[in-house]
């Protein structure tokens, strides 16, 4: 019997197998004879895998996307200067308790001795000199610690639109980080103050905590330091318009 030879070609190729029992097989032919290769190019195509879905590749998120935007230093001075009015405030009543306000009376008439007495009274040591110190650096702790645990920011800094954080994470400084935070800021240098000798240094101290986060990269203060804590720019939400 003769082999049926591919129609109107003998280049190589797949072409109807002229031996299947079922149309739809295709047999190779090399060009001299049929081989024993077959297939059936509908199964064939209903078992290949769908072609991918080609997607433009999200970019990565840029560094500057995901850090925190930090607080400038001009809103830190500013929400500092807020926080301060009421113990201003306080430490005036307090010293007005010890007779300030009749003394400002007296030596504005141009009493000498009054003068004197106003001097004595604000003289490191001095009885209404270390009451108003006393005083404002206990109502500044609960202040300062108080808010800065539950709502991350003072009365002063929600005005500005800045908050503190822990410095790993973002969330409000925890108790032993806000205590930090008031004792090298407030706390040690008000009660320094009080020593005679002392005070100078504690004053320089204060100064040199706040100007530094002007060169520092995190724009953090040395309280920032010890407690592991920034201040940021806070979300919209959280700011007092």
């Amino acid at each position: 019997m003769t082999t049926p030879q591919p129609p109107s070609s003998q280049s190589p190729g797949w072409y109807p197998d002229p031996y299947a029992a079922t149309d739809g097989v295709e047999r190779w032919w090399n060009g001299i004879q049929w081989l024993a290769e077959t297939r059936d190019p509908a199964a064939a195509l209903a078992e290949a895998p769908a072609a991918p879905v080609w997607a433009p590749a999200q970019p990565a998120p840029s560094r500057a996307s995901t850090e925190p935007e930090l607080a400038s230093w001009g809103a830190r001075v500013a929400a500092y200067l807020l926080d301060l009015v009421p113990f201003v405030v306080l430490v005036i009543l307090v010293l007005g308790s010890y007779g300030w306000f009749d003394l400002v009376g007296r030596a504005s008439e141009g009493d000498e001795a009054a003068f004197a007495e106003l001097e004595a009274m604000s003289a490191p040591g001095s009885p209404g000199s270390v009451a108003s110190v006393l005083i404002g650096a206990i109502a500044y702790f609960a202040y300062s610690v108080g808010f800065h645990v539950r709502k991350g920011a003072t009365p002063g800094k929600m005005l500005v639109g800045i908050r503190v954080r822990m410095l790993e994470e973002d969330r409000h400084p925890d108790l032993r980080a806000a205590v930090l935070r008031w004792a090298v800021q407030q706390g040690g240098p008000q009660l320094l103050s009080t020593i005679a000798g002392v005070g100078f240094f504690a004053g320089v101290f204060s100064i040199v905590d706040h100007v530094w986060p002007l060169w520092d990269p995190r724009r953090q203060s040395l309280h920032d330091k010890v407690a592991r804590t920034i201040v940021v720019r806070a979300p919209r939400g959280q700011r007092v318009s």
